[in-house]
């Protein structure tokens, strides 16, 4: 599977009579691409705003984030399973526009009032301490505002955000479907020396099994008790991981960082210099019961050892204590099958990072490196202006919490600030001796 990803770099968004790309401007026919969302019945009201790095703007109420592309050569097409027919991807030629991302914000009647599986939202900040905890901080930001009908379940607010932004990020993408690139970056597992060390990817995330969608889709079907899967690497650039478009807090991975990430484009571009990339192991964690991790720990280490492994990067995307014990049992039984791992991981710590950093260990994880704190506070100033919520409105970040002002100054979790958790260590948190 060859991949050609062509980048066009956006350095302005504005607002025109038609939609196009050109040397770096980005024009949006507001009144065309709404028309579109509107189709979808349960949407009540929808708009477009665009928020620019280093602005006094708060966007509120984020669900999820995308990043427009588009395939304009190769077999199926961007979002398998929701934009089209569930086909392979990862061939071809696909155009993505870097620099900009497409932002959903939307606002609900909730049906499910406490739990895991309950909505929740995040917010992100475009300058101050909120923009450096967040990768959408240093991005041009469409905002998609909807209002959702209030008889929509559940899994039809899901559905319709993330049908909207996958719509509103395709068509943003395709205004450049004949235009030459800027760069062009070609993705491919190709044959190469043998002597170089053989690794395997295993990207564990939780799923829930009792709610409306279980958290991370493949091809648009969401995962739940499965087994580990096999994908190649690709795919994630072509949009086939997904996740809960309700979900919007940074303990769960936006859609946006699903096909961004930063471990899977690593290993690609060290394939055939530093190692022999074999793909990517999915492995759906947190089951109840201890059998359930014994499992799923021997299958992905099984299937890492019929690969051929001779190591396996382990990463994990969701501060969950269960998926923390499904990992550590994964590591062990690599470790035993003959697979060295590493381990890549936030740390827990507590707020001022003078507790236990990990939950459960085994003698077998030798090897890990930390990406920082999942405890951090950060204190955001008041903004001058306020996307996803009507002036001097209050937004809830959880069903559970009382509504808070976003107008003005506030302390927030980072896992309210949108992809402010760093599983991967792209960030820049650190650890400073005391």
């Amino acid at each position: 599977m060859r991949l050609e990803l062509a980048s066009f770099s956006v350095r302005d968004v504005r607002f025109g009579e038609r939609t196009r790309y050109e040397r770096g401007v980005l024009e949006l026919d507001k009144a065309d691409l709404l028309s579109f969302v509107r189709e979808d019945p349960r949407i009540a009201r929808a708009d477009l705003e665009v928020a620019f790095p280093g602005e006094r703007t708060r966007i509120v109420n984020v669900r999820d984030v995308v990043e427009p592309r588009a395939k304009v050569s190769g077999p199926g097409g961007v979002f398998p399973g929701i934009l089209g027919p569930v086909e392979p991807v990862g061939e071809g030629r696909t155009h993505r526009l870097s620099g900009v991302a497409v932002i959903a914000s939307a606002a609900y009647r909730p049906t499910i009032l406490s739990g895991t599986a309950a909505q929740d939202s995040s917010m992100v900040d475009m300058w101050g301490p909120g923009a450096e905890a967040s990768p959408f901080g240093s991005t041009i930001n469409i905002v998609l505002v909807l209002h959702l009908r209030e008889t929509v379940t559940e899994l039809e607010a899901h559905a319709a955000i993330q049908l909207a932004e996958c719509r509103l990020a395709h068509r943003l993408a395709e205004a450049t479907r004949d235009l030459a690139p800027e760069s062009v970056e070609v993705c491919e597992l190709r044959d190469v020396d043998p002597s170089l060390p053989r690794v395997v990817h295993i990207l564990s995330f939780l799923t829930n099994w009792h709610a409306p969608h279980s958290g991370v889709a493949y091809y648009g079907l969401p995962v739940r008790e499965s087994l580990p899967t096999l994908a190649h690497p690709n795919e994630f650039l072509d949009g086939a991981l997904t996740t809960d478009a309700r979900k919007g807090r940074s303990s769960y991975t936006d859609t946006w960082s699903w096909m961004n990430n930063p471990v899977v484009l690593r290993l690609l571009r060290e394939h055939g210099r530093r190692l022999n990339f074999l793909g990517v192991i999915l492995q759906r964690t947190r089951f109840e019961a201890e059998h359930g991790k014994r499992v799923t720990a021997v299958a992905a280490a099984q299937m890492a050892r019929l690969l051929g492994a001779d190591g396996a990067l382990i990463t994990r995307t969701v501060s969950s204590g269960a998926n923390f014990v499904d990992v550590m049992l994964t590591v062990q039984a690599c470790e035993r099958s003959g697979v060295q791992t590493v381990l890549l991981t936030p740390e827990w710590g507590g707020a001022a990072g003078d507790e236990p950093p990990l939950l459960f260990h085994v003698p077998e994880a030798r090897a890990i490196v930390s990406t920082g704190s999942t405890d951090r506070e950060i204190r955001v100033p008041a903004p001058a202006r306020v996307i996803g919520v009507a002036e001097g409105g209050l937004v809830q970040l959880e069903v559970a919490d009382p509504p808070f002002s976003p107008w003005g100054e506030a302390t927030v979790s980072e896992a309210y600030v949108t992809g402010a958790s760093d599983w991967w260590g792209r960030g820049h948190t650190t650890c400073v001796p005391s």
